[in-house]
């Protein structure tokens, strides 16, 4: 499966052998790990540099969490006496955010900072905008049934979070510094405003994952049925009177955007649906897809090989090559 990917590489798992790789974007395979049973992998600065985050829950035989970093073919692993760091954006080794049990922890040219929480931190996500300039980590306290979204500057002199919203009802799934526009993940789809926390708009659906753009979200809802899982699409528009436009496939498969082209998986199939709703299966054979901000996708087919494809787009079809 594909892990992360930018325009310059990609991190793939393979889930049998339990091994992670870094690979440039033309297929050249720069890094390998299989130490560590990954709580969560990212690109830092970029692809196929990263950062990977492998917690005791995740490794039996360790007490601490284990924090790789990937820099071209060189590795270094830190060890922090937290049960639970995970970074959710990382800039280099020195520069980078992450949470664990108690706080939100932030590293700026090798100087730590945290925000603690006196009531714990009891889950924790982060999501970065689609054009790479904002963090928002999204953390339930305790045991309470809201999330609180933190927002982190990633362009600005200094990294510093801000309180976006504490009443929140799930975590953020996706967001877009352009329309300044975040989605929360769980029962109902909503739309809050980046910068002060007002709800936007709902949509009554459960939402499993998003991905936003400057011009549109795609929303994912993911079932179970019978012998295969069941995945709902939806493409939500900038503008907020347009229709939402809806379809399902055979799959519980990443979702992606491009512009305003919806990117997802059906019946194996890389497949696209656009702003007037027109949904368009292609040729490429695929368990496993992402999909850049650039117009890039990755895919992994049955050979188990990555590939790489272009998307274009214009208002009514999005064509895939």
């Amino acid at each position: 499966m594909l892990a992360d990917g930018d325009s310059s590489g990609y991190i793939t798992y393979d889930t049998k052998h339990e091994v992670l790789a870094g690979y440039t974007s033309d297929g050249s395979e720069k890094w390998r790990e299989s130490r560590y049973f990954p709580t969560d992998v990212h690109c830092a600065g970029s692809c196929p540099n990263a950062v990977i985050s492998a917690t005791p829950d995740m490794n039996e035989r360790e007490t601490r969490t284990h924090t790789v970093w990937k820099t071209g073919t060189a590795s270094t692993v830190r060890t922090s006496p937290s049960r639970s760091l995970v970074v959710h954006w990382a800039k280099d080794r020195d520069t980078w955010v992450a949470s664990d049990e108690s706080s939100i922890t932030w590293s700026e040219s090798g100087r730590l900072y945290s925000k603690k929480f006196a009531g714990g931190v009891g889950d924790a996500m982060g999501r970065v905008s689609d054009d790479g300039s904002t963090l928002v980590v999204s953390v339930q306290l305790g045991s309470a049934k809201t999330w609180s979204a933190y927002r982190f500057r990633l362009t600005g002199a200094r990294l510093s979070p801000v309180l976006v919203s504490d009443a929140l009802p799930g975590s953020i799934g996706c967001l877009s510094r352009q329309r300044e526009s975040m989605w929360t993940l769980g029962d109902k789809a909503v739309e809050f405003d980046l910068a002060t926390g007002r709800k936007l708009r709902e949509v009554p659906q459960f939402l499993s994952d998003c991905a936003s753009s400057r011009s549109t979200t795609v929303l994912g809802a993911f079932s179970a049925g019978t012998g295969e899982a069941r995945q709902t699409i939806s493409l939500a528009p900038a503008d907020r009177s347009a229709p939402v436009r809806r379809t399902s496939a055979n799959s519980d498969g990443e979702i992606g955007v491009f512009r305003d082209c919806g990117v997802f998986l059906s019946d194996g199939r890389v497949t696209t649906l656009s702003a007037a709703g027109d949904r368009q299966p292609t040729q490429i054979s695929a368990h496993s897809v992402l999909t850049t901000p650039d117009g890039l996708i990755y895919s992994v087919g049955p050979s188990g090989e990555p590939e790489r494809h272009g998307i274009t787009a214009d208002e009514r079809h999005c064509r895939v090559t």
